[in-house]
This record gives structure tokens, C-alpha cells and sequence, in this order.
């Protein structure tokens, strides 16, 4: 049994919730993390505890967790909890956004290998997604809708739909397939984001491909996620042709 840190002290007196809880707990815990109140290698408090700490449901901490763990500051290891990274790990993700950004051949090719992958875990998402998996994926766009002011928040709400879509196809291989790619998936999401209307194109190709999936439409889903790619390799080469 891993032992849990305490939660954090310093931030409980007084704690008010606002209106986004779990931005603000992210913010918190961050502080904490770079000032080696949690040391890399050690756990974070459980989720029943940072609720208890700092008022919050367990679905608002697991946000700011997810947040924590787009940043590469925690990895969540299920049935552990969440472990911080060593020091050297918080920059690969901004290493990889400036990857992403010099090197055409990095984003040609993770969009090929997403064009095998993700075309055909959207055909398997229309076949076999449950009732509540639907549910989910719907709420990461409802989520992404309310972040059109925080993109770099709205582009764990943006990873998050493909995960979930991976996790909807009945193929308990395809999530462990894709989550090696997660780094780049991310600095990948990171590097266009910011491009004028990134964030309302992908919310719509969200929306078209699940409602293909909603429908049952497994050859509507698959042209629906090859669109959302070509989308995305515009996106790139936008970022590309943008002096940095």
C-alpha cells in the first residue's frame, strides 16, 4: 500500500470555492509541487482528501488532476493514485510543442500514424460505444465550450475526447496503444490551439463525429474523424507557415 501525502496545510484556512474550483486546486497543488512540498517520486493526497481539503467534489479534483497531468507535472497510476515527476519531466511537454512547431516531419508523421489509428477507433466507437461512454464524450465538448477563454486548459477537455473514444471501442488494446503517443498528442494540441478559430473548428468536429457515433454510423464516424485530421494538418501547417 503506497503511502499518501497530507494535504496541503497552507491552502485549507479559508479556502472559498469560486466558480472554477478546479482550476484554482490546480494552481494550488502546482505551487506546491515547485516548491518540493510534494517531492517527485511521492504521492499527492488521495482524491477523497483533496476534496475533503479543499471543499470539492471528487469529479472537480479529478479535473485538476487531469490538469496537472496535461502540465507533466503528475502522472495518475490507477489503483496508486497520482505520483509527481521528477523535475526534468515538467519541461518535455513545452520541448515537444517547440518539436511540433521546427519540424514538419514530426507532426506529418504522428498524423499518419493517428490516421491508422484514430480513423479506426471511431468506426469501433459507432459499433460498440455504451450509452454512458456517449454521455461522456458529449461532456468533454460541454467542457471545451466553457473554456473558449482558458485554451490551454480546454486542450485537456480536447485530449480527453480521444481517449474516451479509444476507451469506447470494446478493444481493451487501443487505449494502451494510443497512450504512449499521449505527450505528443498533447503538444500536438498545444502547438495549434492558438491559431484564430483552432478551438470552435475542433469543437465542431467533436460534435460531428459524435453525433456519427450517437447514429450508429460507423463509415459516417470514420469520414467524420478523417476530416477532424485533415483539419488538424492544416491547423499544423498554419503554425508552420506563421513566423515564430
Amino acid at each position: 500500500m503506497v503511502d499518501q501525502a497530507a494535504p496541503p496545510k497552507a491552502s485549507m484556512p479559508g479556502w472559498s470555492k469560486p466558480p472554477r474550483l478546479y482550476e484554482d486546486i490546480a494552481r494550488d497543488l502546482t505551487e506546491a509541487i515547485v516548491q518540493d512540498r510534494y517531492v517527485p517520486g511521492g504521492f499527492l493526497p488521495t482524491e477523497q482528501d483533496l476534496g475533503k481539503a479543499y471543499g470539492a467534489s471528487r469529479n472537480v479534483v479529478r479535473e485538476a488532476l487531469k490538469l496537472l497531468m496535461a502540465r507533466g507535472l503528475i502522472e495518475m497510476l490507477h489503483g496508486r493514485g497520482s505520483r509527481v515527476l521528477p523535475h526534468h519531466r515538467w519541461q518535455i511537454q513545452e520541448q515537444l510543442v517547440r518539436l511540433i512547431r521546427d519540424d514538419s516531419r514530426v507532426p506529418r508523421n504522428l498524423l499518419a500514424l493517428r490516421g491508422i489509428l484514430e480513423v479506426e477507433i471511431a468506426d469501433l466507437a459507432a459499433q460498440y460505444a455504451t450509452p454512458e461512454q456517449i454521455t461522456a464524450l458529449g461532456e468533454t465538448i460541454k467542457r471545451m465550450e466553457q473554456l473558449t477563454d482558458q485554451l490551454d486548459d480546454c486542450v485537456t477537455h480536447d485530449f480527453r475526447f480521444h481517449q474516451l473514444l479509444a476507451e469506447a471501442t470494446d478493444n481493451v488494446l487501443l487505449p494502451l496503444v494510443l497512450e504512449p503517443l499521449s505527450p505528443l498528442l498533447l503538444a500536438s494540441r498545444l502547438a495549434t490551439i492558438h491559431n484564430p478559430g483552432a478551438l470552435q473548428r475542433s469543437i465542431a468536429a467533436h460534435k460531428t463525429i459524435l453525433a456519427r457515433i450517437t447514429e450508429r454510423d460507423a463509415a459516417g464516424a470514420r469520414q467524420a474523424m478523417r476530416q477532424h485530421l485533415q483539419q488538424i494538418e492544416e491547423e499544423i501547417h498554419q503554425v508552420h507557415s506563421t513566423p515564430q
